[in-house]
């Protein structure tokens, strides 16, 4: 991992699975179950995360069971029971799924009809109801946005620098804006 590259959360693991130092990990729902390369776990009471290879990942029901190099036993498993497994930002490709939790912070700009574009605000949480994703955006007023983050709709998302550029149709924001508080 290079100096100040970004990880991003991907999932957890959940508890040790059977007694060779199988874990079962819990993805973010947004993403795929299966996981490759290189992995970094978090332990539950912080701090910072150490690298580790995955040696294999096969689902198993509604989870996955990851085999990592250097992980071997069943005391070893339990050991990272509870971690939460990160992946570099610069593994999720534009267009492809991107765990929830990596939109927190990201700065949005809207592109007006004119052409020019105004930081809108930063993302405050992002959830999937529904298959849907949807943003809450959070602007400098304390005004919150409910925004559906559909592809025509987002011109770009860059995870790693933390900057996303959208376009919705005229009125959509004003329709999207929630009540404030009190």
């Amino acid at each position: 991992m290079g100096d100040g590259e970004k990880l991003l959360p991907v999932g957890y693991i959940s508890r040790a699975h059977g007694v060779r130092g199988e874990l079962v990990f819990v993805p973010d729902p947004a993403l795929p179950e299966d996981l490759t390369g290189e992995i970094f776990l978090r332990p539950r009471t912080g701090g910072e995360p150490g690298p580790f290879r995955v040696l294999a990942c096969r689902r198993h029901h509604s989870r996955a069971i990851l085999s990592l190099e250097g992980v071997n036993g069943r005391d070893a498993a339990l050991a990272l029971r509870a971690h939460t497994v990160l992946k570099a930002a610069r593994f999720f490709a534009p267009g492809r799924p991107y765990p929830l939790a990596a939109l927190e912070g990201v700065r949005v700009f809207v592109r007006e009809n004119s052409g020019d574009e105004r930081e809108l605000g930063r993302v405050r949480s992002a959830s999937r109801p529904s298959g849907q994703t949807l943003w809450t955006i959070k602007d400098a007023t304390g005004r919150e946005f409910l925004f559906p983050a559909v592809d025509e709709f987002i011109l770009s998302l860059d995870l790693e620098k933390g900057i996303a550029r959208i376009a919705p149709p005229p009125g959509l924001l004003e329709t999207c804006s929630l009540p404030r508080p009190g």
